[in-house]
């Protein structure tokens, strides 16, 4: 599924959607790195305040899916906040393009993560136990390659 079957699905503005592999904000950046002879597609969502634009709702700020077999990523470019970008993920996986969870990918890229902790590796292993594949939480760049 791609951008224009999600957008005649979804009934969302197009506005929202575009075929792009990364996304910023803040000065914290998610991109999605693909070898140079792949031709892999993917669709990105901007959520917040785009697909998603009630302020009293929580929600990540991009989703991106993978055409070719419907990986679906979520991604909070964040402050320092992990927990509550960790909720923002969570909340938008349960309202939001929902999927099994071996297609299910959660991304946080922080200003600043703490020393990983407890905190950090409990959030990781709930995540996994009731969301999804992975949780991958890093600072103001983070490249995820897609082989």
């Amino acid at each position: 599924m791609c951008c224009k079957d999600i957008i005649e699905e979804t009934e969302a503005n197009e506005d929202c959607f575009c075929n792009k592999t990364s996304a910023e904000e803040n000065g914290r950046k998610f991109v999605i790195e693909i070898p140079k002879e792949s031709k892999e597609n993917f669709c990105r969502i901007e959520i917040d305040g785009c697909f998603i634009t009630h302020e009293n709702v929580e929600k990540c700020d991009f989703v991106f899916v993978r055409c070719a077999n419907d990986d679906t990523y979520y991604v909070e470019l964040k402050g320092q906040k992990i927990k509550k970008a960790y909720s923002q993920i969570t909340t938008t996986i349960k309202t939001h393009f929902p999927k099994p969870k071996d297609k299910i990918f959660g991304f946080i890229v922080a200003s600043r993560v703490p020393k990983a902790g407890q905190d950090i590796n409990k959030l990781k292993k709930d995540f996994i136990k009731n969301y999804g594949q992975k949780l991958e939480i890093g600072t103001k760049k983070y490249i995820h390659k897609i082989s």
